[in-house]
């Protein structure tokens, strides 16, 4: 599963729901102006990058709302269309079950222990209703070992926590360590062989 092509990992801008911390998994809130601001700002950043070393690129998208937004905003940019994409659903975010669409307060409220218990086991805790850090761990690796064998260069949209695990897998981490991976908006990652380089983008 080791990179021998570079694999760039984007997160989605920021959205409504980030901007009131809710939890968003497999439900959906639009991209909010910065949130645009930003989708447009990797692309840029992007394009530079692929221009250094032109040459055959998969391009690659979680299904939900708000990386497919990101996706188009960046690929206007990069001069792609829709179809350039495509979607896989092993780059889904984690799914939070029954907390999607409820801030931290909220679900505090009914499940007082809830971060402390996630983060004393962060690959087995499971959201009610949602799935395991394992589950996802699952998905992404099958992901990633496609991708790998590949060796061509790819660019994926996704989210904070499964590009996260991805990021995780490829340097080697436990779960633990992705746990507390920076997920940034205003960045992406180029990985490869087992390392990442962050590549910042000015809004």
């Amino acid at each position: 599963m080791k990179l021998t092509a570079p694999l760039y990992m984007l997160r989605h801008g920021e959205t409504a729901w980030n901007t009131e911390r809710r939890m968003q998994g497999s439900k959906d809130s639009d991209l909010t102006e910065r949130g645009r601001a930003q989708a447009s700002a990797m692309g840029r950043t992007l394009r530079v990058e692929l221009d250094r070393a032109p040459g055959p690129t998969m391009f690659l998208r979680s299904p939900l709302g708000r990386t497919r937004e990101t996706s188009e905003l960046i690929g206007r940019e990069l001069g792609l269309s829709s179809a350039d994409w495509r979607e896989d659903i092993r780059l889904a975010e984690l799914s939070y079950g029954s907390w999607e669409g409820f801030s931290w307060a909220e679900i505090e409220v009914t499940h007082p222990t809830a971060l402390a218990d996630w983060r004393a086991d962060p690959h087995g805790y499971c959201p009610p209703g949602g799935e395991t850090h394992l589950d996802l761990r699952r998905r992404c690796e099958t992901m990633l070992t496609e991708i790998a064998a590949a060796s061509t260069r790819t660019v994926v949209v996704s989210h904070g926590v499964s590009g996260a695990v991805v990021r995780g897998l490829n340097l080697g981490l436990d779960a633990r360590a992705m746990f507390v991976l920076e997920k940034p908006q205003d960045a992406f990652f180029r990985l490869l062989a087992g390392r990442e380089e962050r590549i910042t983008c000015d809004l």
